[in-house]
């Protein structure tokens, strides 16, 4: 009798310590039931600054969920160097499936050795100049977790969107338009734009940006400056267009329609800073309509585009 009870403790004690591993792990322990592995990535779309050497950030934090990345430790990156598709992995973590409720991004006053300033950017001569404001940027995105998949966020760090030049002293923009500076995809719902571009001459000035815009979202107020002093606002991303061979790149488009425009710079005065020459007329060289294309999840937008000359000259 006593080694009846037994054998039926032993199994009431092994149904108990099965039930309990079910609910949190899976056998392997790689997640929670129910939920997804997913990793953080961090991405830049360029900055414009003539000047700007280098620009870097010291992410103190990364939360998806309220629930912050596993393991994590303050680490500064680089942040101007992570140009077309170029990513950095922040860390990792469980989410369960669906759209995330809020994705927040933690920056630090001092670097990751403890020496302010945290957050800076290096001009051209050496000199480093603090980038001060908000600390903590709550992405306005919501990105779909995928069930059952080994899921990919990429937040995408505008600077041109995100540093605001006064005279000679740098800054971040205001916390509402930081927030718009940085948006948030999973890989798997997104796609990529690349274009090579005969005559760039054409375009005049020293630099020309490729600006992707959702259809319909472009207008021609986008090339003034809002009250943070930033031009195209509300481009999705954009790319600067190599002098040396035409190319440029655009990635992480969410799944949807786009147009592309482009812009032309200088720096007219020699103060470091490109001013707007004027919107470059441009033409596709193959059946791509430039004013409304479809990007398509996990695929490549291919467009071959001639410059033609400034708008309106």
């Amino acid at each position: 009798m006593l080694i009846k009870n037994l054998s039926k403790l032993g199994l009431l004690l092994g149904l108990i310590l099965f039930v309990s591993c079910s609910e949190d792990e899976s056998v392997d322990g790689t997640s929670e039931q129910g939920e997804n592995p997913t990793s953080v990535y961090i991405t830049d779309s360029p900055i414009d600054q003539a000047n700007v050497e280098a620009v870097f950030i010291t992410v103190a934090d990364v939360k998806v969920n309220g629930k912050s990345l596993e393991g994590f430790n303050k680490t500064t990156i680089q942040i101007s160097s992570l140009t077309q598709g170029k990513t950095e992995l922040l860390g990792k973590l469980n989410l369960a499936a669906g759209n995330t409720s809020n994705i927040s991004l933690v920056l630090a006053e001092t670097d990751q050795s403890g020496n302010a300033p945290g957050n800076y950017l290096v001009l051209t001569g050496g000199a480093k100049e603090e980038l001060a404001g908000s600390t903590e940027i709550n992405l306005n995105d919501q990105v779909e977790i995928v069930e059952g998949a080994s899921n990919e966020i990429v937040m995408d760090f505008d600077l041109r969107k995100s540093v605001k030049q006064s005279g000679d002293d740098y800054s971040f923009v205001a916390k509402s338009q930081l927030q718009n500076s940085v948006r948030a995809v999973n890989t798997m719902k997104t796609g990529v734009v690349t274009g090579k571009v005969e005559n760039t001459s054409n375009a005049g000035g020293d630099v020309v940006v490729a600006y992707a815009y959702k259809k319909g979202q472009y207008s021609n107020s986008e090339k003034n400056t809002n009250s943070e002093g930033i031009a195209f606002a509300n481009a999705t991303s954009s790319s600067v267009v190599s002098k040396s061979n035409g190319e440029f790149e655009i990635h992480f488009l969410k799944e949807g329609d786009y147009e592309l425009h482009f812009a032309s710079y200088s720096d007219t005065n020699n103060d470091g800073k490109l001013e707007f020459s004027g919107m470059v007329k441009a033409n596709s060289a193959s059946s791509l309509d430039l004013s409304g294309f479809t990007v398509k999840s996990n695929s490549e937008v291919n467009v071959q585009i001639s410059f033609v000359g400034l708008l309106g000259l």
